[in-house]
């Protein structure tokens, strides 16, 4: 944390303070999986996702109520601002990323404790439906968050490579960068 950083409060931080970078994921940490928006009502999605996380070298638990049913939405937004709390709350993991977007993240927006988030950096991912979670939480915590792949992406030699690049080894990422294997 940085010195002159105000005491959190229910207020956005302004974006003239340094903003907060959780550390790099390293290979063997653990990824908190969580589904902030819709409901994922078939088992590959899960399994695509620990296998991509895995091939990167990481290793993954999925959020209490991740498969928690609430009509079309994964849980009712308590559950899903619950998990967001545990894995943000566990010592133990060191990112979260989203099995999927859909809709309704915004519906957790509310129910966020935003000093816990701002206690505990790390790591988040996602896009499509995560941008209204990725967004708040850097107004609100001065948290970096990051546009990254859902669990349930293809996971391609580009974006693992581009995945790798940003939030395991904190390189600044611009295109084309160069994927193993393939003519640059």
């Amino acid at each position: 944390t940085y010195p002159h950083r105000p005491p959190l409060s229910a207020a956005p931080i302004p974006f003239h303070l340094l903003p907060e970078v959780a550390r790099a994921l390293r290979e063997g940490d653990l990824i908190g999986l969580f589904n902030p928006s819709g409901a994922v009502y078939e088992r590959a999605p899960y399994e695509q996702t620990r296998r991509a996380i895995e091939a990167l070298g990481l290793r993954t638990r999925e959020a209490p109520n991740a498969r928690a049913r609430y009509g079309h939405m994964a849980g009712t937004p308590q559950q899903r601002a619950d998990d967001i709390h545990a894995l943000f709350a566990d010592p133990e993991v060191a990112g979260l990323l989203a099995i999927t977007g859909g809709s309704g993240a915004n519906r957790v927006l509310p129910l966020l404790d935003w000093g816990l988030i701002a206690r505990h950096p790390k790591f988040l991912g996602g896009y499509s439906d995560l941008t209204a979670l990725i967004n708040a939480v850097f107004a609100k915590t001065g948290l970096v968050t990051f546009h990254a792949p859902l669990g349930r992406s293809d996971w391609t030699p580009f974006s693992m490579a581009h995945f790798r690049a940003v939030a395991m080894q904190a390189e600044p990422c611009t295109l084309p960068l160069a994927v193993p294997g393939e003519p640059a």
